[in-house]
């Protein structure tokens, strides 16, 4: 301290404000929601007994979940529970807290590992004995019918150059699909067949008809991705002209339950194979 400077006086410290009487809290909690409800049941014993008590969530559960109360003499109690019948463990919370968990888990699904660009489509149509009849390889990004205003896992291939015929009789057409972006396992390649079927000969014969053109398809059912899951098909239509049945577009796509998935639903299934 300099000379002629008078001493520093200590400033007070304000004292915290006190806490609300316990009465009032039970007037604080209806107004509460399930957050702050919970928030506050972990302050002291006194705030637990108020904003923890069964009719505050029962309250809760009628105004969100109301045919959960339908539920609760139906849910097994555990053994701590059993050990506690008071106020600190309130079936309605329990409940309260089991649909809320219900509600976290329906989330939206995350995009695909899995891009377009790192996915190439092989097709082969061969007579039923085995004579090819048109064979391409494409990449799904490069495809046509990718940029659909619906965003379908569906492709295009244009072949009206090819001048390839189906001609009459069954035909075979088998599908691969195949990874081929260098991302993944240092650029080893991998595949998935996605369908190996015949056409009937008498499908494609009445495919054209007046205007001279016509199409004929075939779809097989994919194989269950892991344990499980959408019944998905895969669909392969052939676009035909003329009498002698030329190949002028083949579409590919996935479906399920007769509607095309998203380009993320077939990716997404395509990475349980391909990753």
């Amino acid at each position: 301290m300099r000379e002629g400077e008078a001493p520093a006086v200590p400033t007070a410290r304000r004292a915290p404000p006190p806490p609300p009487p316990w009465e009032a809290l039970p007037l604080v909690a209806p107004f509460l929601d399930a957050t702050s409800l919970a928030a506050a049941s972990c302050v002291s014993t006194s705030w637990h007994a108020a904003f923890a008590a069964d009719y505050l969530w029962a309250r809760l559960c009628a105004q969100h979940y109301p045919s959960a109360l339908g539920l609760l003499r139906h849910l097994p109690e555990t053994a701590s529970g059993r050990q506690q019948r008071s106020s600190s463990s309130s079936p309605h919370r329990r409940l309260f807290a089991l649909f809320r968990s219900a509600s976290n888990r329906c989330r939206a699904l995350p995009a695909p590992r899995l891009a377009l660009a790192d996915v190439a489509f092989a097709v082969d149509i061969s007579t039923a004995g085995g004579e090819s009849i048109v064979s391409f390889a494409v990449a799904a990004a490069e495809a046509g019918g990718v940029k659909n205003a619906a965003g379908l896992f569906l492709f295009g291939v244009d072949l009206s150059a090819r001048s390839a015929a189906i001609g009459p009789g069954e035909w075979r057409v088998r599908w691969t699909a195949v990874r081929t972006g260098d991302r993944w396992d240092g650029g080893a390649p991998a595949a998935v067949l996605m369908m190996d079927a015949k056409v009937p000969a008498a499908r494609t014969a009445g495919a054209v008809r007046f205007g001279g053109r016509g199409e004929a398809g075939v779809a097989a059912r994919l194989p269950a991705p892991g344990c499980g899951g959408q019944r998905l098909e895969a669909e392969v239509v052939v676009e035909l002209a003329g009498e002698e049945r030329v190949v002028e577009k083949v579409r590919l796509g996935v479906m399920c339950e007769c509607r095309y998935v998203s380009a993320d639903e077939g990716l997404r299934y395509l990475q349980h194979f391909l990753l």
